[in-house]
C-alpha cells in the first residue's frame, strides 16, 4: 500500500506541474545542466502492463487518468509472475521519433508472458544497449530535467522500448531516484 501511495503522489506531482508539456516542447530551460549517463547492456525482459496510446501533446491530459485507473483497479496485483516490486513506465510502439505517437504502458517486469490478463498487454523489452540516466535532486524536477536532456542529445536512439524504473522503495521526498533507460542503436 505504501508503494501505491508514494507512486500516486509522485505522478500527481509530475502531472500537476505540467511534466509532459514542459518536456515535449522544451519551454523550460535548465541552466548549466550537465547530465551524465552510462551505457548498459540489458538482456531481454518480459513485461505486462496497462496500455495508453498517446503523444507528447496529449500526455498531460491522458496520463493522469490512466495512472489513476492503474492504481484504483490495483492492476499490479493482477499481473502474474512479477519478478519484483518495481513499477515500470514503458514507452514503446513509436510511430517515429519522440514527437510522434507512442504507447505508454504502466506495469511490471515478469518472468513469463504465458498468462497475460484480459485488458492488459504483454511486451518483450528487447535486448539492447541503453543509455541510462539517473535522476538527481528533487522529484519531479529531476525527472523533467532528465527527459529534457534526453531530447536535446544526439544519442542514436532506436525507438524500440524506453522505460523508467520506479523501484519498490521509491519515495518522492526521501528516495526520489528514478532510472530512465533509453534504447540506442
Amino acid at each position: 500500500m505504501k508503494i501505491k501511495s508514494l507512486f500516486l503522489l509522485a505522478f500527481s506531482l509530475v502531472f500537476s506541474w505540467g511534466y509532459c508539456d514542459e518536456v515535449a516542447d522544451q519551454r523550460t530551460q535548465i541552466q548549466g545542466l550537465d547530465m551524465n549517463y552510462k551505457i548498459e547492456h540489458q538482456t531481454q525482459k518480459f513485461f505486462i502492463g496497462f496500455e495508453l496510446r498517446t503523444n507528447n501533446e496529449e500526455c498531460s491530459l491522458a496520463m493522469p487518468a490512466h495512472k489513476d485507473r492503474f492504481f484504483q483497479e490495483n492492476i499490479p496485483s493482477q499481473i502474474p509472475n512479477r519478478i519484483d516490486g518495481n513499477i515500470l513506465a514503458l514507452y514503446t510502439n513509436y510511430e517515429g521519433d519522440f514527437t510522434q505517437p507512442y504507447s505508454w504502458i504502466l506495469g511490471c517486469e515478469v518472468s513469463s508472458l504465458e498468462q497475460v490478463p484480459e485488458g492488459l498487454v504483454g511486451k518483450i523489452i528487447p535486448e539492447s544497449h541503453y543509455a541510462v540516466f539517473t535522476t538527481q535532486g528533487e522529484f519531479p524536477q529531476g525527472l523533467i530535467a532528465v527527459w529534457q536532456e534526453i531530447w536535446k542529445t544526439d544519442l542514436p536512439r532506436s525507438y524500440t522500448s524506453d522505460f523508467e524504473v520506479y523501484r519498490s522503495h521509491f519515495d518522492p521526498q526521501r528516495n526520489p531516484e528514478v532510472k530512465v533507460y533509453i534504447a540506442i542503436e
